[in-house]
């Protein structure tokens, strides 16, 4: 990891595209693909694949963008100081729909008339407040949304009380305010051109998996729970990724199927229930193999050449080729053979952390450490007990 990504991080995405230099011809070639945080400030630009590279700041463009892609306008944003920022279009017509992403990860919209006019941040806003709950008979704290967007969305779109009633209840929600805007600049403007950006649609990826798995759990005996672990196994899956098109842009589920094998092998001298003074020996085995079925939502945070992202999700495992036994040896009365019976399905919640490295439009590679907890593998819910199991994998995911 520690090698992979410095050089992820060094590397260019040219891709097909066009400036708008403030004398208002359209310059094409090839614009670098850069995060959302990185085109805020900077956008790199070439005439052709063998030409120089050339940085403009938004002070320098009317804007920018990608051939059939996303589009970019330098817009000045409101506050007390004055700063011009490449806000990616989001909707164009007589009201104007913008969005950008801070170096904090956070995204923010900004709204105004047509593409010159003044823009508002649009905020949506969740504060803490303190109230008296009946039902439990003292105060709790709990959170109180306002929506100080409304008003402005309301003043910009006065003009067309039909989109008033909609304003009302608006959530701060991108497909929300694409199909709100849509929706106005249709109202207002006729057969005026307007330009909305095309809807997300759903995505389906194919990914292969590999690395290894190592767990531990605790086997009871005599009332005492010893601990087992087993030496890591290799691991190996096959995975879907979906993106559907009404989750966030940094939301993905993902389905997976990864095969484990484990053999945990320990003895231990414990004292004999049956004499106060014996001792006796446990030869404690438990062999299984395993498909693991985890049912993932990943949430990435960045989306630059290096994006770590963390996942959860809850897992069902399919046991088979199983034995578990314990050999009790006792001093003068030899030894006896207790098998335990092992489940055919258990299930366990899963969480997991990671980076992506995306390898242009071919696909993406991951690097990810995973955790999952199961309650028992035995039948009997002494037997086998506290067990969890940590994954290091490596994948790629095909597709963009």
């Amino acid at each position: 990891m520690c090698l992979v990504a410095p050089a992820a991080l060094a590397q260019s995405n040219f891709k097909p595209g066009y400036i708008l230099p403030p004398s208002g011809d359209t310059l094409r070639g090839e614009v670098d693909y850069r995060s959302e945080q990185r085109n805020r400030k900077l956008c790199r630009f070439r005439p052709a694949g063998a030409a120089a590279v050339t940085e403009y700041q938004p002070e320098q463009l009317l804007g920018f963008g990608y051939s059939g892609g996303r589009s970019y306008q330098s817009r000045q944003l409101p506050g007390a100081t004055a700063e011009k920022a490449f806000l990616q279009v989001l909707a164009l017509g007589k009201a104007s729909l913008y969005l950008t992403v801070r170096a904090d990860d956070r995204e923010a919209y900004y709204a105004g008339p047509a593409t010159t006019g003044p823009l508002e941040l649009l905020v949506q806003r969740d504060t803490s407040i303190v109230v008296y709950n009946k039902a439990i008979g003292r105060e709790i704290n709990t959170l109180e949304r306002s929506y100080p967007f409304r008003s402005k969305l309301a003043l910009l779109m006065s003009d067309c009380p039909k989109v008033q009633a909609s304003i009302v209840s608006m959530e701060l929600k991108e497909q929300k305010l694409l199909k709100l805007f849509s929706e106005y600049n249709a109202c207002v403007g006729g057969s005026t051109p307007q330009y909305v950006v095309a809807e997300r649609k759903a995505k389906v990826r194919f990914s292969v998996l590999g690395g290894v798995y190592q767990s531990e759990m605790k086997v009871t005996e005599n009332d005492k729970k010893l601990p087992l672990e087993a030496a890591w196994q290799p691991t190996f899956g096959v995975g879907i990724v979906v993106n559907p098109g009404f989750f966030h842009h940094k939301l993905s589920a993902g389905l997976q199927a990864l095969y484990v094998k484990q053999s945990f092998k320990n003895s231990y001298t414990v004292p004999s229930p049956a004499s106060s003074t014996g001792l006796e020996q446990k030869d404690v085995r438990v062999d299984f193999s395993m498909v693991q079925l985890p049912l993932l939502l990943r949430y990435t945070f960045l989306e630059g050449p290096v994006r770590p992202y963390l996942q959860a999700g809850f897992q069902i495992g399919a046991v088979f080729q199983k034995k578990a036994e314990v050999v009790t040896t006792r001093q003068l009365f030899g030894s006896s053979t207790r098998e335990i019976e092992m489940r055919t399905m258990i299930t366990a919640p899963v969480v997991a952390a990671g980076i992506s490295l995306p390898t242009g439009s071919v696909g993406s590679v991951q690097l990810e450490a995973r955790m999952g907890w199961q309650d028992s593998y035995s039948q009997a819910t002494q037997a086998l007990t506290s067990a969890k199991g940590l994954s290091l994998l490596a994948g790629y995911t095909f597709g963009k």
